[in-house]
Order: C-alpha cells, then structure tokens, then sequence
C-alpha cells in the first residue's frame, strides 16, 4: 500500500470516530476532497512516479526472526553493508526492554522486533548548510515504519514532515514544504523533451519536468530514488542498463507512448505519444535501446528545450549536482 494510500485510510478512521460515520461513507468523503484539493495542503501530484517504492529488497538476519525490507533508493545510496548494520541496530534496539528504541516515523510508537513480521527500512534526505561551504550538504537519515503503517521509500524532509502531518502526529511548522494554492482550472505547465543522437552510443531521449516539484529538488530526488531509477553523474560513469525498464512504442511505430517499469507499470504517459526524429527512432531500432534522462524543473534554460538544442551538455552540471537520473532502456515495439 502506498503512503498517500495510507494516510488517507488513516484520516477516514480518525473522521468515522469523531462524527459517527461510517468508515466507508468518510473514505469517500476523504478521498473526494483530497482530490479537489482541500484536504491538508498538498494538491499537487507528480506527474512522474509510483505512489510507493518501486523495488524493496529483504533481509533476515540469521539470529532474528523479523525481515527488513529497503526501499530501492535507500540500497542505491547506502549500500547493501550498511542496511545490514542498520537491521543489526534495529535487532539490538528493537527489543521490548531497549532503552534507546527504534520508533516508527509514521506512527511514533516503537517498533518491537519480537513480534512484528516486517520492519521496513528507508531514508529521509535533509540538505543542511555547513559553514564557509559554497552549497548545502546532503544528509541521510534511516526512516524505520511498521509494517501496517505503509512501506517505506526515500523522502525529502519535508516530504516526511508533510506525511506526518497528514496522519495527525506533531511535526515542526517550519519543515513543511511551501504551501501550495490551490489551481481552479489553469492548466499545468508541460513538461520538455529532448530527443539527440550521438555517435556510436544510444540515442538520448531527456525529459524535463515543466513544474518545480512540491517539496523542491530534494522531493524530485527522493522521489526518482524510490521509483527506483539511478542517480546519473555523465561526468564518471557510463549510463548503466535498466532491464527492468522500458520505453514503449505506438502501434505505428512513429512515436513513443509511455516508460514502465517491469512489475510495478507505467511510471510516466504523455497526454499524446512523443514524436522523435526518424534518425532517432532508426538508432533506437539499431541499439534496441535508448538513454533515458530526468531532471528536475528549470535545470536546462525552457528556450534551449524549446528549441529542441540537441547540446545537453548543461546535464553534465545537473549530474554533479546529484538531480538527473535515469539510464540505458529498452525500446519496445520498434523490432
């Protein structure tokens, strides 16, 4: 279950006790003006995304009889030793009688490895800025729930502070992101898209957001890392391949229609199919594959996208800064 998914249950329960309604008759209620909007302050969906984590890998350490899951992002930046000395600290501190317990960041009750099933383990990023430093530093905290509390992802602070909120727990005003007014009828702005192709390699199809993201770049961040896509720095390495991805052909074989991820769907749909240059669709049916690039709002100049500038060597930039993401994909359809 996803944590929008949650939260919203949670409220329902929280309004059938203190009306009196029934919990099916306040879900509705919930769920409708969380959809126009009114409910907490967020009405602003992503385009981009899953409404959970895309992947989650276990692991059962060999003297416990609880499993821990990770969220993708979380194994991207941390590594596989150090969630495991994480589930070792939850092991140790997770026990009836710790004295400094692991508390679920969704509920603020302890967590107790002694009976529960699943601990599910993810991060919260939180930029800080260090004295005398030209730009703010990433750090990295681990994000313990319970298993009926939803499953874990990497959040932005803020991102966390505001799901907090939603389900009733205290936060500090102050970590909440931007408050968002509300649309009426104006229509979103469009995202951009650039379609290249280099020599000798894949051809480069990149996306831009053409909103700034809710909770800023550091919620675009956490977001692409729970959706499972890699940070892409194309200044050291290599795009690497994402078989479990893939960018879908029309029918026709003259555009692209959506990118998904194996097991989990689509994770982006254009309001109408992409249309490449055919020497990009010719690449992409030579290398069966392409290089799909994402940034957050505003990292590449509108008028550059605009123009449809094939020099993306501003995402070199982007990339050292930790914002562009993404990887070699499958181009299905064009075989």
């Amino acid at each position: 279950m996803g944590a929008k998914n949650q939260a919203l249950k949670n409220a329902a329960r929280r309004r059938a006790a203190e009306t009196g309604q029934s919990y099916e008759a306040a879900l509705q209620d919930v769920r409708r003006e969380y959809e126009q909007g009114q409910l907490g302050a967020d009405a602003h969906q992503e385009r981009m995304g899953f409404d959970e984590a895309a992947d989650a890998s276990e692991y059962r350490p060999s003297t416990g009889v609880t499993g821990y899951f990770f969220a993708w992002g979380a194994q991207e930046l941390l590594g596989t030793e150090q969630l495991h000395q994480l589930a070792e600290h939850a092991e140790k501190h997770g026990q009836p009688d710790a004295f400094d317990k692991v508390i679920c960041h969704l509920c603020d009750r302890p967590i107790d490895v002694t009976r529960e099933p699943e601990v599910h383990v993810g991060l919260a990023l939180r930029e800080v800025q260090p004295p005398g430093e030209p730009r703010p530093m990433e750090m990295q905290f681990p994000v313990w729930t319970h298993e009926t509390c939803g499953h874990t992802r990497v959040w932005s602070w803020a991102q966390l502070t505001l799901e907090r909120r939603r389900r009733g727990l205290p936060v500090e005003t102050a970590d909440l992101p931007p408050k968002q007014h509300r649309r009426g009828g104006r229509t979103p702005d469009e995202d951009y898209y650039v379609f290249t192709v280099p020599e000798d390699s894949p051809p480069v199809f990149y996306l831009q957001s053409g909103e700034a993201h809710r909770a800023g770049n550091l919620g675009f961040r956490a977001d692409r890392l729970s959706d499972g896509l890699p940070p892409l720095d194309l200044s050291r390495h290599e795009p690497r391949s994402l078989p479990e991805w893939s960018i879908a052909a029309a029918a026709d074989r003259t555009g692209l229609s959506y990118i998904e991820r194996q097991g989990t769907g689509r994770w982006y749909q254009p309001p109408s199919p992409w249309s490449p240059p055919p020497a990009w669709l010719a690449a992409a049916h030579y290398h069966q594959s392409a290089i799909f690039l994402t940034a957050p709002a505003d990292s590449i100049p509108t008028a550059q996208l605009t123009a449809g500038a094939g020099d993306l060597s501003a995402l070199l930039a982007v990339g050292r800064g930790d914002m562009l993401f993404g990887g070699r994909m499958t181009v299905a359809g064009l075989a």
